[in-house]
């Protein structure tokens, strides 16, 4: 068992929520921050409990409220959601871009899809100001028992990153340090781009989350709805039983 699993409580089925509001004065209900310290842990918690790791069809144009309204997100939509949360808050927050290996995929979308991928993929990070300092985060991907499931693959494969993770990953964030699951301290250099939010970081079209050197995006529009469905249920054939 990895040590990031085993103390974590049993977490309630998802639910849909309305708004980032309603999202909020639940944590604030249910965790009872004291500062803004316990506010970062509960509402990365909150993200990584009630927002599944995987990928739609919206992809990165997809907004903070209908992440949260889906109950699924790849990393970006994600990171974007806890930033949202953040500084709805009132907590100073933004997303730190990093060029990742796209081997942290590799187990995780199908073969094909996989083979496509640039190789490298535009990650935010999420950095939360505390106490005069950014801190980063990417720790809110797996839920705890996703998180256990996809690391005991890593390990069995013997490979350092895959299965959406890499060796040393973490699913905690005490929110004094940086937590990194698929980025890490090595991937941070002084020119990475810092938007704040997601929508920007696209509309200055800096990352290259491409397939054949077309934008994902640009993929999902040419496909009609039901085919758009059926992409999905196939992106995320690799996560079950998560998917």
């Amino acid at each position: 068992m990895h040590p990031s699993h085993q103390s974590d409580p049993v977490r309630p089925a998802p639910r849909a929520w309305l708004s980032l509001s309603e999202a909020l004065r639940q944590v604030q209900s249910d965790a009872s921050p004291d500062n803004d310290r316990d506010y970062c842990r509960a509402l990365h918690d909150f993200v990584r409990g009630h927002v599944r790791f995987g990928f739609t069809s919206q992809f990165e144009t997809v907004t903070p409220e209908r992440t949260l309204a889906l109950g699924r997100g790849h990393c970006n939509a994600q990171g974007d959601l806890l930033r949202a949360l953040l500084t709805t808050a009132g907590i100073p927050a933004r997303l730190r871009f990093v060029r990742l290996d796209k081997r942290i995929l590799r187990h995780a979308v199908p073969a094909p899809v996989y083979l496509c991928l640039p190789e490298h993929l535009f990650h935010g990070l999420v950095q939360a100001r505390l106490d005069g300092r950014w801190l980063h985060s990417d720790s809110y991907l797996f839920d705890p028992d996703g998180f256990e499931r996809q690391y005991a693959r890593l390990l069995a494969s013997g490979l350092p990153r895959g299965y959406g993770l890499r060796l040393g990953a973490d699913c905690r964030w005490n929110a004094d340090a940086d937590s990194f699951s698929q980025a890490s301290a090595d991937d941070l250099h002084d020119d990475d781009p810092v938007y704040d939010n997601l929508a920007i970081a696209l509309q200055e079209e800096t990352g290259n989350n491409t397939l054949l050197g077309l934008h994902f995006n640009q993929w999902l529009k040419l496909a009609p709805p039901p085919l758009r469905r059926r992409g999905e249920r196939y992106l995320n054939s690799r996560l079950q039983p998560a998917g």
